[in-house]
């Protein structure tokens, strides 16, 4: 069976004789779920790994998402020890490769198999059923340094190249290999944080475009597999015990919202586009959090006109730390406010008086009650619901809402 047979036999694919391009890239066992988290990971690490020497061989060393090469198959060594020193989830297991009798090499955690010597991503049951590879020994990840440092086993794809002379020290070449890989992938990394003038710009005009990727990413200093997550990033500056109040709160509120007003409210899943619900609610219920209303400034570039706009939104604050339920985010002010601009501030007081007026309407204050649009809503029902201001069910629904976050937080 040849290389390509091979890949598509292991990930139970077809062959896409319309598409050609599809036939080369990185290969994924469908029952794999494209949301799963060690996937994304792995996508994300093949678009930070750096480049990498070829060997003497003239093979390029590459980690294949698209456009897959079978010549780094016989590197299978190589590639799986450069990854499992980049993505510590996963083990390397040592093999053989019964067709060829020739050591064969590839990476696993838990069911998953990543193989890149042939960029596939499959279970770990179809890859030993296809009685191509046999496991001798499996390298936990911890122990991947040492098993290097011991063996230098790397030494021998480059040992006829200019590193055998730069390495002075032939025994330690596969560490010091490793370690210059890392080092560059972690360069690679940090590169994304980085806020200059262009970047902040580029932000500031795409900034919805990619679901506030990149937005969230230079406000948290995160991976954007973690990004992808449904979980909350929180700058590495702050500390990550925050975390256990907005779980706290945020089940107080999901819990009141179901069970009195059939409402799912979540902190964790869908939040985008979510802001005010999260924010009003969350104020509510830990008046040390202040809910904030305000947006970010942007332009629209249509057919030579430039105009201006203005991205409503609502968050959090408390001392100089913002927490945004809707970007799910936890950042410093000062970062925060590259993008944004604060418009009102409310205590919890402040949020229970305005909803006594403007009943259970989780919205954006200033426009709803001056009756203006918001987010360019001028629907008949926003309209009813603006004339209602001050009256007697507005209050009613707003002191209903107050009345029962009350009997939750006692």
């Amino acid at each position: 069976m040849n290389l390509n047979n091979l890949r598509y036999f292991l990930t139970e694919h077809k062959i896409d004789f319309f598409r050609t391009y599809r036939n080369f890239k990185l290969l994924i066992h469908p029952s794999i779920n494209q949301q799963d988290e060690l996937l994304k990971r792995i996508i994300d690490d093949l678009e930070l790994m750096p480049k990498i020497n070829p060997t003497p061989d003239k093979v390029e060393i590459k980690f294949y998402n698209y456009d897959y090469n079978a010549n780094v198959f016989n590197k299978n060594e190589l590639l799986s020890f450069i990854y499992a020193s980049i993505n510590p989830n996963f083990n390397i297991v040592k093999g053989i490769d019964l067709l060829t009798k020739k050591l064969h090499f590839w990476l696993i955690n838990n069911n998953i198999v990543f193989d890149p010597s042939l960029s596939i991503i499959t279970i770990n049951n179809i890859y030993f059923n296809s009685k191509r590879f046999k496991k001798i020994e499996e390298i936990k990840n911890d122990n991947v340094k040492d098993y290097l440092k011991e063996n230098n086993n790397l030494y021998k794809f480059y040992n006829n190249s200019l590193f055998r002379k730069l390495c002075k020290k032939n025994f330690d070449f596969s560490l010091n290999f490793i370690n210059s890989i890392l080092e560059e992938f972690n360069k690679n990394i940090e590169s994304q944080y980085i806020l200059d003038s262009k970047k902040i710009e580029d932000i500031k005009e795409y900034f919805m475009i990619d679901n506030f990727l990149y937005l969230r990413q230079v406000l948290s200093k995160k991976r954007k597999s973690f990004l992808q997550s449904n979980k909350i990033a929180v700058h590495p500056s702050i500390d990550s015990n925050i975390l256990k109040e907005i779980d706290k709160v945020s089940k107080l509120v999901s819990e009141l919202m179901k069970q009195e007003y059939n409402t799912n409210i979540d902190y964790y899943n869908n939040t985008i586009r979510n802001c005010y619900a999260l924010s009003i609610m969350f104020n509510l219920f830990d008046e040390k959090f202040k809910l904030i209303q305000g947006g970010i400034p942007y332009q629209k570039h249509v057919l030579g006109a430039t105009t201006n706009h203005f991205y409503q939104h609502s968050w959090l604050e408390t001392d100089d730390i913002v927490y945004d339920p809707a970007l799910r985010i936890v950042t410093f002010k000062e970062l925060y406010y590259t993008f944004f601009q604060k418009q009102d501030e409310y205590t919890k007081k402040e949020t229970e008086e305005i909803l006594k007026r403007i009943g259970f309407n989780l919205t954006y204050f200033r426009n709803f009650l001056d009756g203006n649009p918001i987010g360019n809503n001028e629907s008949l029902l926003h309209r009813f619901l603006v004339c209602e201001v001050d009256s007697h069910k507005m209050k009613e629904d707003g002191e209903k809402l107050i009345s029962l976050i009350k009997k939750r937080i006692k």
